[in-house]
């Protein structure tokens, strides 16, 4: 197999199987009536909730709790996994390993099989750094921790520490097939979480025009 028919093999493997919809699999294992394209959250700094665009291992944690979110999120992680893994082993020589991350990822976030309507990709994300590059995991979470400590909004801090993977591979790798899954993960991380944004954005404009409404009366 020549480079360019292995990078899209690997694409679109991972894509097929980044399609995969763990979330899903487990709530209809635990609670098969459950819609957790209805799943709500609560909005930080005030008491109404929105409804979650996505549909990821955080919508089962907010619908059935902690213990099937993490195993949705494991799951997740190891659908990606796996095929990143075959790829970095049988084509050493190959940037097939991050293109099968990247395809990956586009799965997860829109998957085939469940009309494009997928998670945020962190789990995802985090499978396949656990082959590639263990400690960007590391360099996410701590971002993440600090992001959040600065902005106590999690979207952002979410965001920014996804964010850093870019110049993380920058410098590291200096390879344009890494930059390019790095850059993926943002932009696939930013278009999912900006419906949910613009939503608590928008419940906090409400609540904050209520309270100056209630001071001037």
């Amino acid at each position: 197999m020549n480079d360019i028919l292995i990078g899209i093999t690997a694409i679109i493997i991972g894509y097929l199987v980044g399609s995969i919809s763990f979330s899903r699999v487990v709530t209809r294992l635990v609670s098969p009536g459950l819609d957790l394209k209805r799943t709500l959250v609560p909005v930080l700094g005030s008491d109404e909730k929105i409804r979650m665009a996505a549909v990821s291992a955080t919508s089962v944690r907010f619908s059935l709790g902690p213990k099937y979110g993490l195993l949705a999120s494991f799951f997740d992680m190891v659908k990606v996994a796996v095929p990143v893994a075959i790829f970095h082993f049988l084509f050493p020589d190959s940037p097939a390993d991050f293109l099968a991350a990247t395809g990956g990822i586009i799965g997860n976030n829109w998957p085939l099989y469940h009309k494009f309507i997928g998670g945020y990709g962190q789990s995802a994300m985090y499978g396949a750094l656990m082959v590639l590059d263990w400690t960007a995991v590391l360099v996410n979470f701590f971002g993440t921790s600090i992001l959040f400590l600065i902005f106590k909004q999690v979207h952002i801090a979410s965001f920014g520490g996804v964010l850093l993977l870019i110049p993380w591979f920058y410098f590291l790798h200096h390879d344009p097939y890494a930059l390019l899954y790095a850059g993926v993960c943002s932009v696939a991380y930013f278009l999912r979480v900006l419906p949910d944004f613009k939503a608590m954005r928008e419940v906090l404009k409400q609540k904050s025009n209520t309270e100056e409404g209630t001071k001037g009366g």
